[in-house]
C-alpha cells in the first residue's frame, strides 16, 4: 500500500538513470519491476515478467532485442508501458507508443513524459499545476496519458482506500 506522500514522492527513472549497457531480460525485468511496483500494490505478485516482455515484442509493441539485450530505448518502452498500463488498456497503450515509435524514443521525449507523469500525479493528488516543458510534437498525447493515468490512479484509491489520504 502506498500513501499520498509516496505519490507525491515518487519520481520517474530518467533517460541517464537507466544502465549504460544493455541488460539481459532478467535484468531489465527486475529493473522495470523496481521501478512501477509501487502502483501495482499487492494485487499481482508479478507486476512484470519476461513472457509479458516478449509478447509485447511478438506483438510489435516494442522493437526486439539487439543480441538478447535490452538497451536504453526498450527500457523506456517498457517503463512506460507496464507503469501505464496499471491503469490504461494496454491497446491505448500502443497507440500511444506509435507516436514514440515514430518520433523515435530520445532521452529528450522519454524524460518529457517523465515530466508530464509527475506533473500529473501532482495536480491529481495535491492539487498543484507544476511547471513543465513541453512544445514537443505529440505533446497532447503524453499529457492526456499522464493525467488519465494519475487521475485513475486517485479514483482507485478512493474506491479501494489503497492510499492513505
Amino acid at each position: 500500500m502506498y500513501t499520498r506522500e509516496d505519490i507525491l514522492a515518487y519520481r520517474c527513472p530518467r533517460w541517464g538513470d537507466w544502465p549504460k549497457l544493455d541488460l539481459y531480460m532478467d535484468q531489465a525485468v527486475s529493473l522495470i519491476e523496481e521501478s512501477v511496483r509501487m502502483f501495482y500494490g499487492d494485487s499481482q505478485p508479478k507486476p512484470v515478467t519476461s513472457t509479458m516482455i516478449n509478447n509485447y515484442v511478438k506483438q510489435k509493441i516494442v522493437p526486439p532485442s539487439r543480441k538478447k539485450k535490452y538497451g536504453r530505448d526498450h527500457l523506456a518502452y517498457f517503463y512506460m508501458i507496464f507503469l501505464l498500463k496499471s491503469t490504461i488498456s494496454l491497446i491505448d497503450i500502443s497507440d500511444a507508443l506509435e507516436f514514440f515509435q515514430k518520433q523515435q524514443v530520445t532521452p529528450e521525449t522519454y524524460d518529457i513524459f517523465c515530466d508530464e507523469i509527475e506533473a500529473a500525479l501532482s495536480i491529481a493528488f495535491n492539487g498543484e499545476m507544476p511547471e513543465t516543458r513541453s512544445e514537443i510534437p505529440g505533446i497532447e498525447i503524453i499529457r492526456g496519458f499522464s493525467l488519465a493515468f494519475a487521475y485513475t490512479l486517485l479514483a482507485r484509491s478512493h474506491n479501494m482506500n489503497s492510499v492513505k489520504v
